[in-house]
């Protein structure tokens, strides 16, 4: 469990699969840290938020993404292209959570300037403190932007 002080942190879960976005929404309640998630199920609803259009209009910035790349609509890589070429959006740290271990989009997700690459975890315990190492590493050791 994280110190008491860490601080709350907006963050946007981008998962087509919808026991994965579950279980991270409890992990994170298991430390705590439930409110201030949101969960979209595809890159361009994703996109949507993060421009603050239509429904999104009132949304706010999450301070961190963490983005699955097999999505419908909008690729995963698509949309890491986007934030990492918007202006507004490049600051926001985005943790790449992948089924897919194939080498050459680990590369491509890095050039694309993803700022890590987690090779989503088989099980649920290993899930649970996948997330909670995020949580800590994010809200409690690095500094974010404004």
């Amino acid at each position: 469990m994280p110190p008491p002080l860490l601080p709350r942190l907006e963050i946007l879960v981008i998962e087509n699969n919808p026991a994965d976005a579950r279980l991270t929404l409890e992990a994170l309640k298991e430390i705590g840290r439930s409110d201030g998630v949101v969960c979209v199920p595809d890159g361009e609803e994703a996109m949507s938020l993060l421009r603050r259009e239509g429904p999104h209009s009132e949304a706010s910035r999450p301070h961190i993404i963490f983005l699955d790349l097999d999505l419908p609509r909008t690729s995963g890589m698509k949309v890491l292209e986007e934030i990492k070429t918007n202006a507004h959006l490049k600051v926001i740290p985005v943790v790449v959570v992948s089924g897919c271990s194939d080498p050459k989009e680990v590369r491509k997700a890095y050039e694309l300037h993803a700022n890590c690459f987690i090779y989503k975890p088989g099980n649920l315990e290993e899930f649970l403190r996948f997330v909670h190492i995020c949580y800590e590493f994010w809200g409690g050791v690095v500094t974010l932007p404004d």
